[in-house]
């Protein structure tokens, strides 16, 4: 039996729909729709209004009942909680209007959660940054 370390991602090709473990083309389509989807509803809501939300990827497991959807914002200290809040909020009246367009017998569940990977990759490249500094003047006194 596979283990979801083992398990390498598949991500399609026009979006950034990951999915982990025993994937199908067919969630990978649905995915890619859902995240389409998702967005167009998305730029419809008033309540977003002044919001920058990025649909970062959407995570779908075989059994298709739950959709994990991943999200940033362009400000995450200050936007994050209002825009899960405001969501979660709105998250019911999507998912009945994507399963209208969807045309599944089910439609997932939408989970939101925040992307943080935005943060971890600054913080990384934020070391690098540090490193090379530390570097350059150790090459400077060895000269």
């Amino acid at each position: 039996m596979l283990d979801a370390a083992t398990v390498p991602k598949i991500a399609s090709a026009p979006g950034l729909v990951e999915i982990r473990g025993m994937s199908t083309r067919r969630t990978v389509r649905v995915a890619e729709v859902l995240r389409k989807e998702l967005a167009a509803c998305m730029s419809q809501s008033l309540d977003l209004e002044g919001l920058l939300i990025t649909i970062s990827s959407v995570e779908l497991p075989p059994d298709m009942k739950q959709a994990f959807v991943y999200v940033s914002t362009l400000n995450p200290e200050l936007e994050m909680k209002d825009a899960l809040k405001i969501l979660n909020r709105n998250r019911k009246d999507w998912q009945s209007a994507i399963g209208r367009r969807l045309g599944t017998k089910f439609t997932p569940q939408l989970n939101f959660r925040f992307d943080d990977a935005i943060e971890r990759g600054d913080r990384v490249m934020d070391i690098l940054t540090k490193l090379e500094l530390n570097e350059i003047p150790a090459k400077d006194k060895t000269e």
